[in-house]
This record gives structure tokens, C-alpha cells and sequence, in this order.
């Protein structure tokens, strides 16, 4: 079996709460139930008006990973995040822009375009596995009824904003800084925003 680098995100969109709920427990049951694929943890992100809402069971092994993707979103779309445009400091600036740049195709604008579906009251579930567990995941997904769409993310990447997303503050949409707008201005090659079954460049 291959190393466990978790650096495939796998993001599907369900049009209610409890859509996404119930796809979420399959899949952990699916989960469970299967010894060559362990995601070890299944996150949720939704809004409530400008608020980001996020929910994560376990936050240890795996569940540090989908905690950084949700982490970043729920920052980057926050009431005062940095795809609304606004500006404030802090170290979650640094935490969101090196993401972002470090990201092979979840990027400022594939984050813009989460935040348009949770926008239209989708509610998107957060998994993240290997490479050789994206198919199967997604396909467990799409047969719950969500819209699947796969990103690929460096483990650095992600343990580097796991360390960066401690605070209560992060998780519930906090603003990220002027500097990750000049940060991740500039497109870098291969990013956006994939659908399932597209391989990202690398």
C-alpha cells in the first residue's frame, strides 16, 4: 500500500446540510468497511450569511489535513477574508497566502469558486487521501449525489497550515492579510479549478 501523503483533496458539493451529512456517514462507513482505503477523517463547510461554518470530528493524523483545507476556505472566505477583498494582518495571512502558492490547483480561484457554491446554500464535504484512493472516493461521492471536484495539495503544504490553524479563530473564517493578495496575484501554471477525473498538472 502506498505512503499516506494526503495530499489529494477530494471536495463535494450537496445542496442541503443533511445531504451532506448523509454522504459523510456513508463514506465513513465506506470507509470503515474497506482495508485498502483508510481516509481517517471527513469535514464539512457550509454559510450561514457572511459566516463560514466548518465541522471536523477528528483533528489528529488525516483529520489534520482536511482541517487545513478547511481552515484556509473558512479564512479566505470569511466575513473579512481575503477573497471578500478586505484587509487585516496577523500570521494568518503568511498561513493562507503560503497555501495558496504552495497549492497545485487549489487556488485563489478555485477557493472563489467554493465560496460561490456555499454561497447558493451548497454544503461542501472535505476529504483527504492518497492518489490511489481519489477514484474510489470520489466515486462514493458522486453516487451520494454530490458534485465531486479533486485538487492536489504538497503535504508540506498542508502540514505547514496545520500548524498554522490551532486557534478557534482560524476554523471560524478569520482574516487573512494584504500580503496574500500580492502573494497569489500572480496565476502559477497548472492551478484551478479541477472537476473529478481531471488530473492536475504537476
Amino acid at each position: 500500500m502506498a505512503d499516506n501523503n494526503n495530499d489529494q483533496v477530494v471536495i463535494a458539493f450537496f445542496p442541503s446540510a443533511e445531504e451532506a451529512e448523509r454522504a459523510a456517514e456513508a463514506l465513513k462507513k465506506w470507509d470503515d468497511a474497506n482495508d485498502d482505503v483508510k481516509l481517517g477523517a471527513v469535514g464539512t463547510i457550509s454559510k450561514d450569511g457572511d459566516k463560514v461554518k466548518t465541522q471536523l470530528g477528528r483533528k489528529t493524523g488525516k483529520g489534520l489535513a482536511v482541517g487545513a483545507v478547511l481552515g484556509v476556505v473558512a479564512a479566505a472566505l470569511g466575513p473579512i477574508g481575503l477573497i471578500g477583498g478586505a484587509v487585516a494582518g496577523g500570521a494568518l495571512g503568511g498561513v493562507v497566502g503560503s497555501f495558496l502558492k504552495k497549492s497545485v490547483n487549489l487556488d485563489k480561484e478555485a477557493i472563489a469558486k467554493i465560496g460561490a457554491e456555499l454561497d447558493r446554500g451548497q454544503v461542501a464535504v472535505v476529504v483527504a487521501c492518497d492518489d490511489f484512493e481519489v477514484g474510489p472516493t470520489s466515486d462514493q461521492l458522486a453516487l451520494a449525489g454530490g458534485t465531486v471536484h479533486q485538487f492536489e495539495v504538497p503535504t508540506e503544504a498542508l502540514e505547514e497550515a496545520s500548524r498554522g490553524i490551532e486557534s478557534e479563530e482560524l476554523l471560524a473564517g478569520t482574516a487573512a492579510s494584504a500580503a496574500v493578495v500580492a502573494a497569489v496575484d500572480e496565476p502559477v501554471a497548472g492551478q484551478g479549478f479541477a472537476p473529478a477525473g481531471a488530473e492536475a498538472e504537476r
